[in-house]
């Protein structure tokens, strides 16, 4: 195997120096872990090298054979939305000294990343309704984990854990992969036919060896649960109650989750101003009681003052592996998320309490016409039509959901994440989300492709 690399400048005398204390005479015998059948027998099938002038050179040729799309139209929501963040949000983001930031070990020299932080923490808090918020997590999914993470430490004689039939897909295998060693299961809790958690169900499967139930709200469906008695049946089997909000903005028009007595309330602020970018990077939202406060992940950001007694700020607690004895860290999660929380805690303080109401009235009037005018073609119909909705809902159609999202793509629309994609034997489901950014003719052409292609 050639040790040599160009950004790795190693000398032959490096090489030998490095096997040595490794206690091996070559490389093959570091690898000697890695099973045959899964090692990389040749080259890897993506040519020669190139210099930096070919390789832009041959990204330009496949861009000319790509679809234009700049006019395309997309209804595609699940978790990532497509939401209008002001100019001045960019501008005021991508300033030099935020854009190398990073986590403020030496307050001293770090009071206005600090600060940008506690205002993210109190403005998530203060939307979410509990009493504290981290300073941010990798994204929506990471923040739910977490969560479970932190339910094991809170309730450490219990081994099982309910999640809502209705929580992203993604979410639920990140939870898995988080849990699968550490000798927790999980159970998933069915939805009804209206779309929302089964009640029955819920109160079938909690028993005392139930450590928590997770409940997303609008659910993956869109569909609004009824938090107040699902909180009320957890709460009854002394288990937690953990919220996830994949659509924040919905905040604005339902209560929150500390309004149902939530423990721990997650989710996804890539709706704060934080473009799509093809799925990331994000931020993930945290919250929980003040009670549990010294079992949450990452760090907290607190107010204090100085010697002088002017205000400053400080991390009030750091209770990951960076900051802490790693037997008393309870997670290495969140580093560093300060220029996405600063993106969404500009972007929060622009549009305001009022402006967050009003985006989230335009949200719902235009998802309810699009209902509407949908059903008027009489070719898709609401799946769950008693249940109220916030942006997004589901349409069935009398052809296959897939065959029918290819045509409206090679129109230029993309009709909504068919529901195929996650469950199999849904053929006919499409998940559609419609935002403050789509028109009354983007959704009256969403209308016709429905009408003549399905």
């Amino acid at each position: 195997m050639n040790f040599e690399h160009r950004f790795i400048p190693n000398t032959e005398s490096d090489r030998v120096s490095l096997l040595k204390a490794c206690g091996v005479d070559s490389i093959e015998k570091l690898l000697v872990g890695i099973p045959s059948d899964v090692r990389l027998k040749g080259a890897l099938e993506n040519g020669p090298a190139l210099s930096e002038m070919e390789i832009k050179k041959r990204i330009q040729n496949i861009m000319r054979q790509c679809r234009y799309m700049r006019g395309s139209l997309s209804f595609i929501g699940a978790g990532i939305y497509d939401h209008y963040c002001p100019a001045a949000v960019n501008q005021l983001t991508l300033r030099g000294e935020f854009l190398t930031s990073y986590t403020p070990y030496q307050p001293e020299m770090s009071q206005g990343t600090l600060q940008a932080l506690f205002e993210f923490q109190t403005m998530v808090a203060e939307l979410f309704g509990m009493e504290v918020s981290n300073a941010s997590h990798y994204d929506g999914s990471t923040s739910l984990a977490e969560a479970a993470l932190m339910a094991m430490r809170l309730k450490k004689d219990k081994k099982r854990i309910l999640v809502s039939q209705g929580v992203h897909p993604e979410y639920i295998n990140v939870m898995k992969t988080y849990l699968t060693n550490l000798g927790v299961e999980l159970s998933t809790v069915p939805l009804t036919e209206n779309g929302t958690t089964s009640e029955t169900a819920l109160k079938s499967l909690l028993v005392d060896d139930v450590m928590g139930f997770v409940c997303q709200s609008p659910n993956f469906m869109g569909v609004v649960e009824n938090q107040q008695n699902l909180s009320e049946i957890t709460k009854s089997k002394n288990a937690l109650y953990i919220s996830n909000v994949t659509e924040p903005l919905s905040l604005g028009l339902l209560k929150p989750p500390g309004d149902f007595d939530a423990d721990i309330a997650t989710g996804e602020g890539q709706s704060f101003g934080l473009p799509q970018s093809f799925g990331g990077p994000y931020v993930g939202l945290f919250t929980a009681k003040a009670e549990y406060v010294r079992q949450m992940p990452g760090r907290l950001c607190g107010e204090t003052v100085d010697a002088q007694n002017r205000r400053s700020y400080a991390l009030t607690l750091s209770t990951r592996e960076q900051h802490i004895r790693r037997e008393k860290a309870t997670s290495n999660i969140c580093t560093n998320q300060n220029l996405f929380a600063l993106w969404g805690s500009i972007w929060l303080a622009m549009t305001g309490k009022q402006g967050f109401k009003i985006l989230a009235e335009q949200n719902l009037a235009k998802a309810e016409f699009a209902k509407d005018i949908i059903q008027k073609t009489g070719k898709a119909k609401l799946r769950y039509s008693k249940s109220a909705t916030f942006n997004e809902f589901v349409i069935e159609l009398a052809t296959p959901a897939a065959e029918f999202a290819r045509k409206a793509i090679a129109r230029g629309i993309a009709p909504g994440l068919v529901l195929e994609r996650f469950y199999s034997d849904d053929k006919t489901g499409i998940l559609v989300a419609v935002t403050e950014q789509k028109s009354r003719e983007d959704i009256e052409s969403l209308a016709l492709a429905i009408k003549e292609l399905a």
